[in-house]
């Protein structure tokens, strides 16, 4: 899985800005509370943790890796992002999240690093890589709404995708050394409650945020899952505006499945900057 070019993006931009200059009609809401469907596409530049351990097939745990630390894999990143609302009947609505994210790096480990059964050797080049996918859906009910100010809540669920691989030099049986590639990847569900509230000071800015939540063990993913996010919006035009929000995704669980027996320890944290579009 490879990031998507940011070149769509630029194009994006060269091609809505110009509905920046429409006229605008008057409203007393801010579209984030009153129209029926909302779009915001832009660019996540999130701060990158990754942190893993692969155990035995003999049920010993290993040690859990840092990529950071140990591979000097890139923290920082930037992503294409997508969020969608919908609002059907009078206080219901779906929405989702996207963004994926990928990386690697090679360097000469410190120290011997465990990766299932095989163990990659101090002192030689190692390359390594790694990929992650979010696409949330939720569904929720209004509990609280005026022309100003919105709060509710609901249940959702994260499909995850998350994978990693390193090469290098691996200590074989009997003492000898060959080079070697391990990967593990793991992708399914998790489901979530959530909350969310929107305060629009006039009908041009509008300021929102939103939790979701889990701490469970389901199915295979055992641990604590966090997607927080609050920002602020300006309507430029009637059906357009511009955002900029804070996203915090962390996730810290245990995986038991029959390629991958460890724990993934992951957060992608930083500015969302987008484009929103409203009807």
């Amino acid at each position: 899985m490879w990031p998507i070019s940011r070149s769509p993006i630029v194009v994006l931009l060269l091609i809505c800005s110009p509905l920046a200059v429409g006229g605008q009609e008057s409203s007393d809401m801010h579209p984030y509370l009153a129209d029926t469907f909302f779009l915001d596409v832009g660019v996540f530049f999130p701060d990158r943790k990754l942190s893993l351990s692969v155990d035995g097939s003999a049920g010993g745990e290993n040690p859990i890796i840092d990529f950071s630390e140990e591979f000097r894999l890139k923290e920082s990143d930037e992503t294409f992002a997508i969020d969608f609302g919908w609002r059907f009947g009078e206080k219901w609505r779906l929405v989702g999240q996207y963004f994926e994210s990928s990386g690697g790096s090679a360097w000469i480990l410190d120290e011997d690093i465990e990766w299932g059964d095989v163990v990659f050797l101090e002192g030689t080049n190692a390359s390594v890589g790694n990929n992650f996918r979010l696409i949330r859906a939720f569904v929720g009910r209004d509990l609280s709404k005026s022309e100003k100010h919105e709060f509710g809540a609901g249940v959702g669920i994260h499909w995850l995708e998350i994978g990693a691989f390193i090469e290098g030099t691996l200590l074989v049986e009997g003492g000898g050394m060959a080079t070697g590639f391990e990967s593990v990847t793991t992708q399914g569900p998790v489901p979530n409650i959530g909350a969310w509230y929107k305060y629009s000071i006039s009908e041009n800015w509008a300021f929102r945020g939103r939790l979701d939540w889990l701490s469970a063990s389901i199915g295979k993913y055992d641990g604590q899952l966090t997607n927080a996010s609050f920002g602020v919006n300006y309507q430029v035009a009637r059906n357009f505006g511009i955002g900029l929000n804070y996203h915090n995704f962390k996730l810290d669980v245990t995986v038991d499945e029959s390629d991958w027996r460890g724990r993934v320890i992951t957060s992608y944290e930083g500015l969302y900057l987008y484009l929103s579009f409203f009807w």
